[in-house]
């Protein structure tokens, strides 16, 4: 098992944004549609329209999660382009982006969005990659 370059407190709090910002997708989805159940919401989650915009949030966490396992030790540069690619969209331009548009209006109108963002943005600055553990 490799130890994880990538500080555990950040990705605890990347992850608490994505989830903050899954459920709150998920209650206005079911304002529409009506409830959903716990697998079906999956599979619009993977496969609607409506919950595309989180891709680019999603893939860069993915993409922490690979680093963090990956075998060659030299993955401190890849790691660090990731990190600058999530300060980079977690950033609060509406006009840059669909996700940064819908972003913006989620961190404005969701008090439990809008805290998880704080929390990400400050673990954010001060992220820098631990070189990794000895093999």
């Amino acid at each position: 098992m490799t130890t994880p370059i990538t500080p555990p407190r950040l990705r605890t709090a990347l992850l608490a944004l994505h989830r903050a910002l899954i459920e709150r997708e998920r209650r206005d989805y079911e304002k529409l549609h009506g409830r959903v159940g716990a697998n079906d919401f999956l599979k619009l989650l993977m496969g609607d329209d409506a919950f595309a915009w989180l891709a680019p949030f999603t893939r860069l966490i993915v993409r922490l999660d690979e680093l963090d396992d990956a075998e060659d030790e030299n993955v401190e540069p890849d790691v660090r382009a990731t990190l600058a690619a999530i300060r980079e969209l977690l950033s609060l331009h509406p006009d840059r982006s669909e996700f940064h548009r819908r972003y913006a209006q989620r961190v404005d109108q969701d008090p439990d969005v809008a805290a998880a963002h704080g929390i990400a943005v400050t673990e954010l600055r001060q992220a820098a990659p631990r070189p990794p553990a000895a093999r």
